[in-house]
């Protein structure tokens, strides 16, 4: 089994949205998430609210009605599970879960995941925004492929 990393490159933080670059090959995608808002419960920050800190994670399949043939982000010591039942009894309710890679336009569409789209651009109020996140999401399908290791970096640009 191959390990395939993907590396996502914040550049851009505003109040409302965390920009930044997905890539994986040769291939870019921009990216967009809630901005970073600290849990005093969880080094994951806020579920729900916030982006994921940076950090390596493993990438789990998932699918769901809601986010079919998507991927899910695990990092263990950041507190952030896959699922509700991964998580230590001791520490649910505290713990992210469910913090996804997934086909959105807006940051404010998102519940702590990650969307990607062919670019970022503002919308007509100033908002970031990025677009044709369904295209991009099948390109990065098609790129992954199946039966791989998924990694993804997420970093801070320097």
């Amino acid at each position: 089994m191959s390990t395939l990393t993907l590396l996502l490159q914040r550049d851009l933080k505003t109040p409302t949205e965390t920009l930044g670059y997905l890539s994986l090959k040769d291939r870019k995608w921009a990216s967009i998430e809630r901005p970073w808002v600290p849990s005093l419960a969880s080094p994951g920050g806020a579920k729900g609210m916030s982006c994921v800190p940076s950090g390596e994670y493993r990438l789990e399949p998932h699918t769901t009605e809601a986010h079919p043939r998507v991927w899910a982000l695990v990092n263990v010591g950041l507190e952030i599970y896959h699922w509700d039942w991964d998580v230590p009894q001791a520490r649910r309710g505290l713990a992210r879960t469910v913090c996804l890679i997934h086909v959105a336009n807006w940051a404010s569409e998102l519940r702590g995941c990650i969307a990607i789209g062919k670019v970022r651009v503002k919308d007509q109020n100033g908002r970031w925004m990025v677009e044709r996140s369904r295209d991009a999401i099948n390109e990065l399908r098609s790129v992954i492929g199946t039966s791989v290791d998924l990694r993804l970096v997420v970093s801070e640009a320097k």
